[in-house]
C-alpha cells in the first residue's frame, strides 16, 4: 500500500494512516497527512491567535446553551 499523494511504502507503525473518505480507501503517509493538517490549520484561521480566542469563545457559548 502506498501514500495517495506522495506514493511513499505505508507503514501504520510509524504513524502513516489508513482510513475511508466516505466510502473511498485513502492512505497516507505521516508527512502527507502532517502537510494536510496543517493545511487544514491555516486554511481555517487556526494559525491566527485571535481566530482561535474567537472560536473558544463560541465553544463555551454553545456549551452553555
Amino acid at each position: 500500500m502506498n501514500c495517495d499523494i506522495c506514493k511513499s511504502e505505508i507503514d501504520e507503525d510509524n504513524g502513516d494512516v489508513v482510513g475511508y473518505f466516505g466510502i473511498s480507501p485513502v492512505a497516507f503517509c505521516i508527512w502527507c497527512m502532517s502537510s494536510i493538517t496543517d493545511m487544514v490549520i491555516q486554511r481555517q484561521g487556526f494559525d491566527d491567535i485571535d481566530t482561535l480566542k474567537e472560536r473558544i469563545e463560541d465553544l463555551k457559548e454553545d456549551e452553555n446553551v
